[in-house]
């Protein structure tokens, strides 16, 4: 399992390289936050300032991880900024 998240990684990196949004910022906030309140907060931030430069293949990425790296910090507030941000970018 560890290997799937680690080639999503990648592949998102080589992503970012050419759209300056860099997922895995927001995986290390998930993955070093263990405050699920602060974790919440840094994630809605790093997804407003951003998410904005995410391509749409990143914000479906970040969508079908989000549970895993938002831990229970998940919320319908971060998954509403994933969609908004999906649907202007359509």
């Amino acid at each position: 399992m560890r290997w799937v998240v680690f080639a999503l990684l990648a592949v998102s990196l080589l992503v970012s390289a050419s759209s300056g949004c860099i997922v895995s910022e927001l995986y290390r906030i998930g993955y070093t936050l263990h405050d699920p309140t602060e974790r919440h907060a840094r994630m809605v931030k790093w997804l407003d300032n951003e998410g904005k430069r995410c391509s749409k293949e990143q914000l479906v990425a970040i969508w079908n991880n989000l549970s895993e790296w938002a831990g229970t910090s998940d919320s319908v507030e971060l998954r509403q900024r994933v969609i908004d941000l999906y649907s202007k970018k359509l």
